[in-house]
């Protein structure tokens, strides 16, 4: 009877021995599975794929931080682009002013209404004038919070009978907001103001 007794206890030692291991792996197993499950959910989210004319094309998720230079003077770039490359055709012009509206402040309205009040746009429009902008130069100060910026190009305007050139300088900062469909990059430009803009040359067309 005593020797049954001591290879129960045997028994279950062994049984609660082996259902410690095996309580051990499954929790250890479970630990890696979430880990990994984890470590790819944060790679897919990285990692976006475009579909463009048949072809798989991949793009990385960043940190805003590493691409703030780009961004910015991606913003720039189109700021500049919606104020100064203007058509003769008033809905043009108006959507484009709107459109520009939503990436800087109070400053830029304030430039835009002098625009308007002095007849800027009317002349342009009565004159049948297209003018164009090309930045030749974006400097950005990374190291501040605000970003201050001053952007270097050329205007183009084009008359019936000649082309005027005329340079511009403009400076300010640049304040990180919340992306919207209207701001994409998630910038307000604040304090705008053209530095310079001054007739470089003309000539006859």
């Amino acid at each position: 009877m005593l020797v049954k007794l001591k290879q129960l206890d045997s028994a279950f030692v062994h049984l609660k021995f082996w259902t410690l291991v095996l309580l051990a792996f499954c929790l250890s197993s479970s630990v890696v599975v979430v880990w990994l499950s984890f470590k790819a959910v944060n790679q897919a989210k990285q990692e976006v794929y475009l579909i463009s004319q048949d072809q798989v094309l991949k793009a990385f998720a960043n940190p805003r931080d590493a691409l703030v230079n780009v961004e910015a003077k991606s913003h720039l770039r189109q700021f500049h682009q919606l104020l100064f490359t203007l058509s003769p055709d008033e809905r043009l012009i108006e959507s484009q002013l709107a459109e520009s509206l939503y990436l800087g402040d109070q400053s830029v309205k304030f430039h835009l209404d002098n625009l308007r009040e002095t007849g800027y746009f009317k002349k342009l429009l009565a004159a049948n004038v297209s003018q164009r902008v090309y930045l030749d130069s974006i400097q950005l100060d990374e190291t501040r919070g605000d970003y201050p910026f001053r952007v270097f190009a050329r205007q183009e305007i084009i008359r019936s009978s000649s082309l005027l050139y005329r340079s511009l300088i403009t400076t300010g900062n640049l304040r990180p907001i919340q992306r919207t469909p209207a701001n994409p990059h998630g910038f307000l430009i604040e304090n705008w103001e053209i530095l310079e803009n001054k007739d470089l040359y003309q000539k006859t067309r």
